[in-house]
């Protein structure tokens, strides 16, 4: 990462480390999720991963040079995978890659509505303007009116939008008075408060993703010594893949081993039924008799 990002946050976690924190986190989640369904602390555990995913997300957006690339490549991921996901599920369902590839356009919008703004081109601040509005509209629309289930709601596409809001070197404010401006103070307030709306927003055991704050703080701003810059792009759809493929292995066992027991008890209730009736039966001829 650039020199300007480690100038500004102070912690001591590389955006590596945390990408791993929340990879794990995840696979926990999902664990959770597709296999024990009911033990509720593998989920807890889950919850500090969607905020680590949306501040990396954001960061990277910054710094991504290509990004009509990466919006090409992130969208056709997540409409893949979400389309397999969809398949099982039986139901439409957009993963959390369908809804980064919605803050995608938020976020180059917004930077370059800063950019054209500082440069006087009032053409390309409207252009900008224009495209943050319409990829806002189709957002919401997707999120709240459309039959699609987008992982985290609206409240989720606007997260990574939070990361660098307060960003004010955007506005060509350089120098001592960058620093004062954007501290690390001001670089995660608003991604905080993003994350109270999400949290009120999906409630439940989101709450839980309070966990991910102390990280978050403890953010260097530095990518770290190994380019992982693809790691959760292949390790979504990989972990999700190998779980299925456990479930799918194990789930007929299990419904063989349901179905047995069911079998076994509705035999048990209809002996228990056919006694109760000879008994009733055998009551009545000797009170006839």
């Amino acid at each position: 990462m650039a020199e300007e990002s480690s100038s500004v946050y102070i912690g001591f976690f590389s955006g590596n480390q945390l990408k791993v924190i929340a990879c794990i986190a995840m696979l926990i989640d999902h664990i959770g999720w597709i296999l024990f369904p009911g033990e509720i602390a593998f989920r807890i555990i889950g919850r500090i991963s969607m905020p680590l995913f949306a501040f990396l997300f954001g960061e990277g957006c910054h710094y991504t040079r290509h990004k009509a690339r990466h919006f090409a490549f992130v969208c056709a991921l997540g409409v893949l995978t979400s389309a397999a996901m969809s398949f099982v599920m039986k139901e439409p369902y957009g993963n959390i890659l369908i809804t980064f590839s919605l803050s995608c356009p938020l976020i180059y919008a917004l930077e370059g509505l800063k950019k054209f703004s500082v440069s006087g081109r009032k053409g390309g601040a409207v252009l900008c303007a224009g495209a943050f509005v319409c990829a806002l509209a189709l957002a919401v629309w997707l999120c709240c009116f459309s039959p699609l289930d987008v992982d985290y709601g609206i409240a989720g596409v606007l997260l990574p939008v939070c990361v660098r809001l307060l960003d004010v070197r955007s506005f060509g404010v350089q120098g001592r008075a960058a620093q004062l401006l954007f501290s690390p103070v001001t670089a995660l307030l608003p991604f905080f408060a993003g994350m109270v709306a999400l949290m009120i927003a999906v409630g439940g055991i989101q709450f839980f993703s309070v966990m991910a704050v102390p990280l978050l703080v403890g953010y260097s701003g530095k990518r770290g010594k190994y380019a992982l810059k693809w790691l959760f792009y292949t390790f979504y759809p990989a972990h999700l893949a190998l779980l299925g493929a456990i479930y799918l292995i194990i789930h007929p066992i299990f419904c063989r081993c349901c179905s047995g027991k069911a079998a076994s008890y509705k035999g048990a209730a209809a002996r228990f039924v056919a006694a109760r009736m000879q008994g009733v039966c055998a009551s009545s001829l000797s009170f006839a008799g």
